[in-house]
């Protein structure tokens, strides 16, 4: 079963320079097939000198895996759920 995760790193003095290189380093990690993870996206919290990933994966031990590899300064790896509006009617 794929799960969603998303990964907290505290990161004082983060610039958006800082940020986009290391979106993009994690991007071109090559993650094996064989652990099922994928990395989706990621924001910027300036003011709070915090970024989020997002990532789908088997376990939260492949994500902590791929972030390793990937070399993010990560604190916390948590468990989501997504949800979207009922459509209704016009």
């Amino acid at each position: 079963m794929i799960r969603s995760y998303l990964v907290e790193c505290y990161w004082p003095g983060v610039t958006t320079a800082t940020y986009a290189a290391t979106v993009d380093r994690v991007a071109a990690t090559a993650l094996p097939a064989d652990r099922g993870v994928r990395f989706l996206d990621s924001l910027l919290v300036p003011v709070d000198e915090v970024v989020f990933y997002r990532f789908s994966g088997q376990s939260r031990t492949d994500v902590e895996w791929a972030c390793t590899a990937a070399e993010l300064p990560f604190q916390r790896i948590l468990e989501y759920v997504t949800a979207a509006p009922t459509p209704h009617p016009a």
